[in-house]
């Protein structure tokens, strides 16, 4: 499996960059939750570093992400944030960052390097739902307990982060239906049941509790998370009418 490959390359090229400087490297994402699919899915991690990194050494490590990790990279590539020990242990909403790279930024990168490298860092409302996904069910690629790193996040922060995540929701889920469907259903399932879930496990729940006149969307995002072959549907009024009613019982 690639990802094997990947992990244990990430596991000695960053302690190799970042030395005495590193605390631990942390998978959160599909990969802990069980709904990891390389074709369909990317991998998701943390650094955690105990002083903020030298413009050099960010330098450095986009070039261990772009010439060593990303061509072992799943389908949507990698997305990581790098977060100093402080941050960590002192939870705050939104949480700051030292640095972040994913996908969605790739071209960004190459397009200007140094820029991105001395802009990318602030705060992220996102990291929230990121650390109560590591909390419950991520892993140690490298360094010490996940309990001894980060501090407990607080339930109201979490489901601030899901929705800020879920907001655009109704003009998302034309542009990317498979991942709005399924990411619906597990916002409902932590709302309803407390459930952190997966975004694969999200749609299987959805399908249990949602009523039925939905389930063609949700077998339908389903299939695509898991790379069935197939052409995929998804009717415009049906996508709005689910939207609507998915962020009505959020209460949204």
């Amino acid at each position: 499996m690639q990802t094997e490959q990947l992990l244990a390359q990430l596991k000695t090229a960053i302690p190799e960059l970042l030395g005495a400087n590193l605390v631990g490297i942390y998978l959160h994402g599909s990969y802990v939750l069980g709904g990891y699919n390389e074709a369909v899915s990317d991998l998701d991690y943390l650094i955690v570093v105990k002083k903020p990194l030298s413009p050099s050494i960010k330098q450095q490590l986009m070039t261990i992400t772009l010439t060593q990790l990303w061509p072992l990279a799943p389908a949507k590539g990698l997305e990581f944030h790098v977060l100093t020990l402080a941050a960590t242990q002192n939870f705050q909403q939104p949480l700051p960052f030292d640095f972040h790279f994913s996908k969605y930024h790739y071209q960004h990168y190459l397009d200007n390097p140094h820029r991105y490298i001395v802009t990318m860092h602030g705060s992220d409302p996102d990291l929230a739902a990121h650390l109560m996904i590591l909390q419950t069910a991520g892993k140690v690629l490298w360094g010490p307990a996940i309990a001894t790193v980060f501090a407990p996040v607080p339930a109201t922060a979490y489901w601030d982060s899901v929705k800020f995540d879920i907001a655009a929701a109704p003009t998302q889920i034309t542009l990317d239906p498979m991942y709005t469907i399924l990411n619906l259903c597990r916002a409902l399932a932590y709302r309803e049941a407390h459930l952190i879930l997966s975004k694969q496990a999200g749609g299987k729940w959805g399908l249990k509790q949602l009523p039925r006149q939905y389930w063609p969307l949700l077998r339908q995002a389903l299939r695509d998370y898991q790379n069935q072959p197939g052409i995929a549907c998804y009717p415009d009024q049906a996508l709005h009418d689910f939207a609507t009613m998915m962020l009505t019982r959020l209460k949204i």
